[in-house]
């Protein structure tokens, strides 16, 4: 019995049109830039559901002939190149060819186009790669490509399209990097019928931010330019300086050759450029431009063309990070009126670790054992409590009153109690006379210091009060204490933020957040768990949102579980005590025994040890009492 057949010609077009289509983004993508190619300097972006139902792009380009228009849905149709040599050289993106043979595979096509000479342009139905109308229509010079109900044949494909927010995100974000690529054309984006960008030509990449995102985001940007002649390598474009932030990279654009692309080496490099210029877990905006040789970059490694390697990658890395880090050190040292250098050491603006481990600098130093630490009953320090002065460093001196209610409040927290308009925490003291530690003190305000007879151990106090508030967000936060804001805290958003915010308040809602939709580009804070009620909580909100974008592709219940994982993290975290607050003994004892009854107990959420200790060996080593 015969087993290999051939496919028939229609299915053969719908499978190869997955490897270019396999979400609106990419139609739109791909008609773009066919209207770049056609040197429009007016291009309009019309999009309806997320653009299921419709994409349409219109330009005042070149336009096409009839025979032309006609070529252009067939397979492998291009006006650039005529062998496998050419794709050395080819500095567009294709021309009226490349993807309209896959876009009218998987959706209902109409194109209408006409060049400046004829006297009419042509008006073509397409469906499944054929023509099933034509006429002659009158139209004005250009092109107009309208694509209707995307996979309405493939419905296995159809399926696994997002919803609208998501594909409208998608959508958004690659015209801005058309947008940042191309300052001197015209773009429009109409969003189900509503004007949702108008950037009309401007002189500079510093002006194109400000039409996308607003002058406020524009006034931090920096320019840069570079150029290597030897390796014939340019970089420019411009920067966020270090007083913007973000909690996404979705506003980091790089640009290889006139195109949009993607490259982890490029995302590295420029982070190391912003080393100890930025808070840990927060990124810049960027718009990076390189030019190099075409032959010395392939596009092709990728079936969208989305991703590039380079032929001396490290070259290219290099000079990203020294221009990023120059670029800052100027900035910072006109702001300044003198000279600044930022450290190329990774050392307290490292990245936060996601993982449970930890490598030590130094072989003297060995993991905190609090299961037999706790075991053991030392003498309670009475009174001789080692008391430093401030230490020199930035943080803000403050009251240990002030300190202390962070840890009052977990005290509180672990009995279920109503919603309340104001607290007054109080310590249990039995739970302090259980535990009989030396605790010799804190040294610098952040570790404390515990005597033990084989050694010396430090606790690092934010790391230690971070794992056990993580712990009651996560296994107890239906009996968290809230408290209703005395002054609800109104946040201002962007509209699409809020869009994506309102489908997941109740992420916010099962862990005590109190959130409403307040205007068209506002929410309200109306009550918070106790622990986070002084935290700044637009910066959260913030968060959340840039965790729903980054985990939106998975299925709800691993959606939530992550939101909620870097939630719970993120709120035990700015509601931890800090690196500088002062604690009395009593408060150290009470932390040190919640945190012996703490799962996960070593490390911190963020995979920081919470103590080290140093042993009695290592010391009596050092005063050369052993050998």
């Amino acid at each position: 019995m015969q087993k290999i057949k051939l496919l028939p010609e229609h299915e053969i077009h719908k499978i190869a049109a997955g490897q270019v289509v396999d979400r609106p983004a990419n139609i739109v993508k791909e008609l773009i830039e066919n209207s770049i190619d056609a040197g429009s300097t007016q291009i309009s972006l019309y999009i309806e559901d997320g653009g299921k139902e419709l994409i349409r792009v219109s330009d005042n380009g070149c336009g096409m002939l009839e025979v032309d228009a006609k070529k252009s849905i067939q397979k492998h149709a291009t006006s650039k190149i005529r062998s496998l040599d050419d794709l050395e050289s080819i500095n567009t993106f294709g021309f009226r060819g490349e993807a309209l043979a896959s876009i009218s595979a998987v959706s209902k096509v109409t194109i209408l186009t006409k060049e400046e000479k004829a006297e009419q342009g042509i008006k073509l139905e397409v469906q499944e790669s054929n023509i099933t109308d034509e006429s002659l229509v009158p139209f004005n010079t250009g092109t107009d490509i309208i694509a209707k109900n995307l996979f309405y044949n493939v419905p296995a494909r159809q399926k696994f399209l997002k919803k609208r927010e998501t594909e409208n995100r998608h959508i958004t974000q690659l015209l801005h990097s058309f947008c940042l690529d191309y300052l001197a054309i015209h773009f429009k984006l109409f969003i189900d019928g509503k004007v949702s960008l108008n950037c009309p030509p401007t002189k500079d990449i510093v002006s194109r931010t400000a039409q996308i995102w607003g002058h406020s985001f524009a006034e931090h940007m920096i320019p840069i330019e570079v150029e290597k002649p030897d390796k014939k390598i340019t970089i420019s474009g411009a920067i966020t300086n270090h007083q913007y932030f973000r909690y996404d990279r979705s506003n980091i654009f790089f640009f290889v050759n006139k195109r949009w692309i993607k490259n982890h080496q490029l995302s590295n490099a420029l982070l190391k450029g912003y080393l100890n210029a930025m808070p840990p877990g927060k990124y810049p905006a960027a718009c990076i431009f390189i030019q190099v040789d075409p032959k010395e970059v392939d596009v092709n490694t990728h079936p969208r063309k989305e991703e590039v390697k380079f032929l001396h990658p490290r070259t290219v890395a290099s000079l990203l990070q020294t221009t990023v880090k120059k670029a800052l050190e100027e900035h910072l040292s006109a702001q300044l009126h003198k000279k600044v250098t930022l450290s190329s050491q990774d050392q307290q603006m490292r990245p936060q670790q996601t993982d449970n481990t930890y490598s030590s600098a130094s072989s003297n130093f060995q993991p905190f054992n609090f299961d037999s630490f706790l075991k053991q009953s030392a003498q309670k320090t009475s009174g001789n409590v080692y008391t430093p002065q401030p230490a020199e460093q930035n943080v803000p001196e403050e009251t240990p009153v002030q300190h202390s209610s962070r840890i009052e409040q977990l005290e509180q927290a672990q009995q279920p109690t109503p919603i309340q308009t104001s607290i007054t925490p109080s310590y249990t003291q039995h739970a302090i006379e259980q535990q009989q530690y030396n605790i010799v003190g804190q040294f610098k305000r952040t570790y404390i210091l515990i005597e033990k007879e084989d050694g010396l151990f430090f606790v690092d106090q934010h790391a230690a009060h971070e794992r056990v508030l993580y712990q009651i967000f996560s296994k107890r936060f239906e009996e968290m204490a809230t408290v209703k804001l005395l002054f609800p805290q109104i946040i201002s958003l962007k509209e699409d933020d809020i869009m994506a915010l309102e489908r997941h308040l109740e992420i916010f809602k099962s862990n005590g957040i109190e959130i409403e939709v307040f205007g068209e580009n506002q929410i309200i804070v109306q009550s918070t768990p106790v622990h986070i009620k002084d935290i700044n909580m637009q910066e959260l909100v913030q968060e959340v949102i840039a965790w729903i974008y980054e985990y939106q592709e998975l299925d709800k219940d691993e959606f939530f579980k992550k939101v909620n994982e870097k939630m719970h993290a993120q709120m035990s975290c700015k509601a931890a005590i800090k690196a500088g607050d002062t604690m009395t003994i009593e408060q150290m004892e009470k932390l040190l025994a919640d945190l012996e009854k703490t799962e996960n107990r070593f490390t911190c959420p963020h995979g920081r040890p919470t103590g080290w200790i140093l042993t009695i060996h290592d010391i009596e080593k050092k005063f050369k009492r052993k050998l």
